[in-house]
């Protein structure tokens, strides 16, 4: 399934979740736009970087949100490159997301665990970066920014995104 037929799928789950909760004022939408600004993210990007974009046709940086009642998805994506070192990439992101709390480091085991369903607790998802890879969270399992970091040649690739979830 592609990545559209699974965003109309949740949007369709949204919908039936919110109509048996028995909202008066229900409403339902779906949008998207390639505007991201990495202050929607509210993360800085790396000095230097450049946007990025896989294969040429892919979108370097994205919006997209899905709503019906009181539940709810927004995403905001970026893709970029750098010609610095992996390690430079790796503490600039640990440090910017520092500022919103504790930062979750995915490749260690204990942050994959997943916490209990009535907790808001931020886990990773179970299965570790590729070896050389990094990534990394902060936030609580509602809200929450997440950068991946990788070698690309001589430089790195990171990606960056925010997620929003209501329900």
């Amino acid at each position: 399934m592609d990545k559209r037929h699974g965003f109309v799928g949740l949007a369709l789950a949204l919908a039936l979740s919110a109509a048996q909760a028995g909202d008066k004022e229900f409403s339902i939408g779906i949008e998207g736009n390639a505007r991201t600004e990495a202050s929607d993210v509210g993360l800085p990007v790396y000095a230097g970087a450049v946007a990025y974009q896989e294969n040429g046709g892919d979108k370097s940086a994205v919006s997209l949100g899905a709503w019906a009642g009181a539940f709810g998805l927004q995403v905001h994506a970026m893709k970029f490159r750098t010609s610095a070192p992996l390690e430079r990439v790796v503490i600039f992101y640990v440090k910017a997301l520092g500022r919103y709390g504790e930062v979750l480091d995915c490749r260690d085991p204990v942050n994959r665990v997943k916490a209990p369903k009535d907790s808001d607790k931020l886990t990773c998802e179970p299965s570790a970066p590729k070896p050389g890879e990094y990534e990394f969270r902060v936030g609580t399992a509602k809200s929450f920014r997440v950068v991946s970091v990788r070698a690309d040649g001589e430089g790195s690739r990171f990606d960056m995104a925010r997620i929003d979830l209501r329900f």
